[in-house]
């Protein structure tokens, strides 16, 4: 017999390998999508860092530069003043670049890769007062915190980036700091990218403030329910927030409105299960049976079936195991990577009916049956189930 996987770290691997093709990259920040370094971070993990004027560049971005601030590997340009290289972006000659080199410790800086940031005078002053990566991350975020939608596009966007890398814990601990009272109109707002609104939807889930949390409240209520035809990026971060204020009666909305619903569009209940995966975690005020019930919804739909599945043998709700062997051989519901899910869910529960349940799978189906067993023990380390 395969070895109980009752274990939490060995049911999240599960849910990798089920969602191995449909799931985001794993992120700090739960609903900050595809995050590229910060400047930070550029600074930290290059070989030579430096502000330079560019004086010359050709088509080909060979470029002239002209040293005048060397953060990082000063002594690999020590009596340099210009500087030639190819760079990764084009600029204006007499513009100001910070400029990052990155290669073999012993390589000249002729042979490093170079990326090129354009910035001035406001940006510039940003990057140079910004604490050290090594810094705590309180006092990383309450720096950044004042410069989020920042007029200058630069600032406004590395900010952003800062929060996102930042876990969940990191940003709640400075929730005091942070502009509720813009991100509620930053939340409306056209102009604001829209993948930044999923975290700025999540902050205000996280004031205690009763002022705050009711206005918070209402803003995401009213974004739930209005109707929108395409997809909505960091629509989750905002179903988020909600849960965290409303709590079970957010619940209640979110349920009728994307998971109990036959003709919710495929993004936005896949923003509510996301929703619900946040909570599950973080949330302390819906009871995870309460969060169970609403998740069992989507097993109607198989497009979302293998995601609940998983998230259901995750959240040990073993209620729903009649229900979800049912699907196994229920039509629509042939997919492989849906019966694999089937299969690890019986595998990681711990009832009696779920062996004997695994083993009338194998007569109706033991070639699908083994090959599920076959992935699932491949990547969880554990042997295939006697037979």
């Amino acid at each position: 017999m395969v070895p109980r996987l009752r274990d939490w770290a060995i049911a999240a691997a599960l849910l990798a390998v089920v969602l191995a093709e449909r799931a985001p990259p794993a992120l700090a920040c739960p609903f900050c999508k595809a995050l590229g370094p910060t400047l930070a971070q550029l600074r930290q993990q290059a070989s030579v860092a430096a502000l330079v004027e560019l004086e010359t560049q050709t088509p080909s971005r060979q470029s002239r530069l002209r040293l005048h601030r060397v953060f990082v590997g000063a002594e690999r340009l020590q009596g340099t003043e210009t500087l030639d290289v190819a760079l990764d972006a084009a600029g204006r000659p007499g513009g100001l670049l910070l400029v990052f080199g990155n290669g073999p410790p012993d390589a000249p800086p002729t042979q490093l890769a170079w990326h090129a940031v354009s910035v001035n005078e406001n940006s510039y002053a940003y990057f140079a007062r910004a604490p050290s990566p090594k810094s705590p991350a309180a006092e990383r975020l309450r720096y950044f915190a004042p410069f989020l939608e920042h007029a200058d596009p630069l600032i406004a966007e590395d900010a952003y980036l800062e929060f996102g890398h930042a876990t969940f814990g990191e940003v709640a601990s400075v929730a005091d700091v942070l502009p509720l009272a813009r991100m509620r109109g930053w939340l409306t707002d056209p102009k604001v990218p829209p993948e930044r609104k999923g975290f700025y939807g999540l902050a205000l889930g996280l004031t205690r403030d009763p002022g705050s949390r009711r206005a918070g409240a209402l803003v995401l209520r009213q974004l739930i329910l209005a109707p929108e035809d395409d997809f909505r990026a960091g629509f989750d971060g905002i179903i988020g927030g909600y849960l965290l204020l409303a709590g079970r009666e957010g619940l209640q909305l979110v349920e009728t409105q994307y998971l109990a619903n036959p003709r919710a569009a495929d993004g936005d209940v896949r923003h509510a299960m996301a929703a619900l995966r946040f909570y599950h975690e973080y949330g302390r005020d819906i009871p995870p049976a309460r969060l169970q019930s609403a998740l069992r919804h989507v097993l109607a739909r198989p497009e979302f079936a293998a995601a609940a599945v998983t998230d259901l043998a995750r959240w040990q709700d073993w209620s729903a195991l009649e229900r979800v062997v049912a699907l196994y051989t229920k039509p629509g519901y042939s997919d492989p990577a849906i019966r694999r899910a089937i299969v690890g869910y019986l595998l990681a529960c711990p009832e009696r009916q779920a062996n004997e349940a695994l083993a009338r799978l194998r007569q109706v189906d033991p070639q699908g049956v083994a090959a599920a067993e076959q992935v699932l023990s491949r990547t969880l380390g554990v042997a295939p189930a006697e037979q």
